[in-house]
């Protein structure tokens, strides 16, 4: 029996922080003749060993081993722990915090302010009196929740005044910031003439390097009733360009790229029809509003501005 007890004799005792059992077996050499018991408080530390036993006080060792019995019982009693609860027990579990911080997650996100921002589009636009009346692309300014027009680090918010389906649009701001752009009374645009159009943020650094003369070709192998066709590598952002020719009139309003060098550009003609029909007073001349070597792309930054486009 006493070689039985010393393989499984145990020190058990409650760990003073967590109150949990934790249970170390000793090795059966560390038996003694005495067995001590020791408690500390109802979150102390209790402690019952078993330290030996003579080999000849059989009867004295089942007087300790009943005692070893009870002084587990009372430790269980002092911290209110059960014999089936003792075993269920981990001392210094690592999933209970976790499970405590999954417990506080919330369940939903709270918005505070504006809806967010799905998406930015710029464009450019151009200024066409001074009252601040500014044609651009239909697609540049359709659908916004805002719309900003931009020139020259000032920003100024723009409203929608009509659409047409030509993909031209009038938009106004409280003023035009710049030059107001002049239409030529007859057009006379033919095959090849060389003229500009670009989007209103490359102007700056084409402006840097001295200017431009010209960026695009009219293209008269393809033929558009409502649209000036150009030879053109023009890239994002120029949709709403004015599209000027060699005296610096607008000669059509860029919408869209068909293929990767050809551009189609709503016509003076239809520009011109569309502003009239909602009531702005528009500036024709057929005299020339620049040198003949003066940069075109000057002349655009003086009558164009960035749209930004804020869609929800």
């Amino acid at each position: 029996m006493l070689e039985a007890f010393s393989r499984t004799s145990r020190s058990v005792g409650l760990h003073p922080s967590l109150s949990t059992v934790y249970v170390q077996t000793l090795p059966a050499s560390d038996l003694r003749d005495d067995v001590e018991g020791r408690g500390w408080g109802l979150r102390g530390h209790h402690l019952v060993s078993i330290r030996g036993a003579a080999p000849t006080a059989r009867a004295k060792l089942l007087v300790r081993i009943v005692r070893l019995a009870c002084g587990i019982a009372i430790g269980w009693a002092f911290n209110g722990i059960t014999p089936g609860g003792a075993a269920a027990q981990v001392p210094f579990s690592p999933f209970q915090p976790a499970r405590q911080i999954e417990a506080a997650k919330p369940l939903a996100r709270e918005v505070t302010g504006p809806p967010a921002v799905s998406q930015l589009l710029d464009g450019t636009a151009f200024f066409v009196d001074d009252l601040g009346h500014m044609l651009t692309a239909r697609h540049a300014v359709v659908d916004c929740a805002r719309i900003i027009v931009s020139k020259e680090g000032r920003s100024i918010a723009a409203r929608v005044v009509a659409l047409a389906a030509s993909d031209i649009a009038l938009i106004k701001v409280p003023r035009t910031l710049g030059l107001a752009a002049v239409f030529p009374r007859m057009s006379t645009s033919a095959a090849d003439d060389m003229v500009f159009a670009e989007a209103y943020d490359r102007l700056k650094p084409m402006l840097a390097h001295g200017g431009s003369l010209g960026n695009a070709f009219v293209d008269a192998t393809l033929r558009d009733p409502e649209h000036l066709v150009l030879r053109s590598n023009v890239t994002f952002g120029t949709s709403g360009a004015p599209v000027l020719d060699s005296r610096g009139l607008v000669e059509g309003v860029v919408s869209r790229r068909t293929t990767i060098d050809r551009v189609l550009a709503v016509d003076a003609a239809h520009a011109k029809s569309f502003l009239g029909a909602h009531g702005v007073r528009f500036q024709e001349d057929d005299r020339p509003q620049m040198s003949g070597t003066a940069s075109r792309a000057h002349r655009a930054a003086s009558i164009s501005a960035r749209v930004t486009c804020l869609q929800q």
